[in-house]
């Protein structure tokens, strides 16, 4: 019976030691179970030892000291099972092993070796009963863990299923969430193509818009809009003015189609525009046949303006030597220019399609230079004379004095030419194509 009772003690701190883990309910339970088959163990040695005392050699200090040994050893035992019932909280239990405890006290026996053999033998009975009590009391313990074991089990069943459920779910969602990642990739992918191309159309477009914008207005005043939002007017002290229109122009206009006469003011305008290029001046610009242009804005450039705009006259009368009208060729292509130096005031105009003007009576000088000019030649005023004179190397020739329309008697010159060379480019060979494929290259070209 002790071996029995030690296997199970054995078995039990094995169970003990892997369930504490996992429910204190059933750890404590377990516990009560290995408290009570220490205590039966213990309570089946005193036994032992009482009965071979009594019915084979008799009392003796050791067997009596080893028998109170058990016997106190398995109370104590029976002490710590009631306390852990009570904090499982099984009312029942915890009475059946507070009368096994009283009938424990019951079958205590103070044995010194000399009580009588009676006594002896029902101290044997007492404790006999007691061990049936235990047991009792053992199996009602191992139904209660047994239940608990099986609600664990069952718990930790369903944990698994919820688990494996969860994985499957997982396993099955995984290609779906994989292929919308990818698209939500491929989309974002395409989101950020079509952004990139967006932004290079619209750096195109802000191109395009900057090159109009600079064909409206010079570059410095430009920035100056953009950056303040408003440019006042500004005054300066000295330019040099330039007029051009063509000889005949109403005579041709009414002999041409529409298409004839804007080829051919686009094909000399394009002439001009190229060569301008080549010196400081800015074009202020274009009414019909009227061409109009200006050194000494909106940048200053000293004393230069009046041989900027000497020279760049030069040469595009010098570029129409014997050039023809395109569509008659029989009508030679001839210029009037005229030039004026002053002082003017230049500003921005409008809101809507703002422009660059100039304002002043070196403005109007220089328009009555162009209209009371001649052929192929240019009428320059005495102000402009006097600022040539200045700098040198230009042949002037006096016209005389000449009745000018709003300005009365006035000496005016011819400019004949520069001492050195001018370029020239004739336009003789020229060829022009249609007006709108023209049109939309000065308007795209960047």
């Amino acid at each position: 019976m002790a071996v029995y009772a030690d296997i199970n003690s054995v078995f039990l701190m094995y169970i003990t030691k892997h369930v504490k883990s996992t429910s204190s309910s059933l750890w404590r339970q377990l516990s009560a179970c290995q408290e009570l088959l220490k205590c039966s163990e213990q309570l089946s040695l005193a036994h032992t030892t009482l009965a071979y005392q009594i019915y084979a050699k008799g009392s003796s200090a050791e067997t009596t000291a080893e028998f109170q040994s058990h016997f106190h050893s398995g109370h104590e035992f029976l002490v710590s099972a009631i306390q852990y019932l009570e904090a499982e909280k099984l009312v029942d239990d915890v009475k059946n092993l507070e009368t096994i405890s009283v009938l424990y006290g019951d079958a205590k026996v103070a044995y010194n070796g000399s009580q009588s053999r009676v006594d002896a033998q029902q101290s044997v009975m007492q404790i006999r009963a007691c061990l049936e009590r235990l047991k009792e009391a053992h199996i009602r313990m191992w139904v209660y863990v047994r239940d608990s074991v099986r609600h664990e089990v069952w718990v930790a069943r369903r944990t698994l299923a919820v688990g494996v459920t969860i994985l499957v779910v997982v396993l099955l969602a995984s290609p779906v969430l994989v292929l919308l990642l990818r698209y939500v990739v491929n989309t974002i992918k395409a989101f950020a193509n079509s952004i990139e191309t967006s932004t290079q159309r619209l750096v195109a477009e802000k191109q395009k818009s900057d090159l109009l914008l600079s064909r409206m207005l010079p570059l410095p005043v430009l920035r100056r809009l953009r950056a303040q939002r408003a440019v006042p007017a500004e005054a300066f002290d000295a330019v040099t003015i330039f007029f051009s229109d063509i000889v005949g122009f109403t005579t041709i206009a009414a002999n041409s189609t529409p298409m004839e006469v804007i080829n051919m003011l686009n094909m000399l305008y394009r002439l001009f525009d190229e060569k301008i290029m080549q010196y400081n001046v800015y074009k202020v610009e274009t009414i019909g046949d009227a061409y109009m242009v200006v050194s000494g804005l909106p940048q200053r450039n000293g004393n230069r303006h009046a041989s900027e705009i000497a020279d760049m006259s030069l040469a595009l009368v010098d570029s129409l030597r014997d050039a023809r009208v395109p569509h008659r060729p029989a009508d030679l292509l001839k210029i009037r220019a005229g030039v004026n130096t002053g002082p003017c005031v230049a500003g921005v105009v409008g809101a809507t399609m703002p422009r660059y003007c100039l304002f002043g009576d070196t403005i109007n000088t220089a328009s009555r230079m162009e209209t009371t000019g001649e052929a192929m030649k240019i009428h320059i005023s005495h102000t402009t004379k006097k600022a040539l004179d200045e700098i040198g190397n230009y042949i002037v020739e006096s016209r005389g004095k000449i009745d000018i329309p709003g300005k009365g008697s006035m000496e005016t010159f011819w400019l004949l030419g520069k001492m050195g060379n001018v370029q020239s480019e004739s336009p003789r060979c020229m060829r022009l194509n249609d007006y709108d494929q023209n049109l939309l290259e000065l308007i795209i070209r960047s």
